[in-house]
């Protein structure tokens, strides 16, 4: 892995409130995760509406999932309104989905049906 490349992205999303991930989040420990998503806990410190947006991102780590759930517990105690989409095509956001509905069942959590497959068939 290069160091210089980041293979993530914490992007505020089109609306007020709203992030989205992106990519591979294996960082090498749970500070970097704190860093990364300092500006999303940030915005979880603060009451209103959070949406969180995770169905692009493809590989997150148990350091990453923790630092996640810390970011929702900053949401918790500050009364902000929590949805969290994912993707029910992804195998690790389906359970991490179903972990999280658990522990905070006062936010929303939300999985996209897997995608349509489309089959093509060309006639000759």
């Amino acid at each position: 892995m290069n160091p210089q490349k980041r293979e993530y992205a914490v992007e505020r999303g089109p609306s007020p409130g709203a992030w989205i991930l992106r990519g591979v989040m294996r960082l090498e420990s749970a500070e970097a995760y704190a860093r990364a998503l300092a500006p999303l806990e940030e915005a979880a410190a603060t009451p209103g509406v959070l949406t969180i947006d995770i169905t692009s991102v493809v590989f997150l780590n148990s350091s990453g999932i923790r630092a996640l759930a810390d970011v929702l517990l900053v949401a918790r105690k500050s009364g902000a309104q929590v949805t969290l989409f994912g993707s029910a095509a992804v195998p690790w956001q389906k359970k991490l989905a179903l972990s999280f509905t658990g522990l905070f069942p006062e936010f929303e959590i939300r999985l996209a049906p897997p995608a349509a497959r489309t089959v093509t068939r060309t006639v000759r």
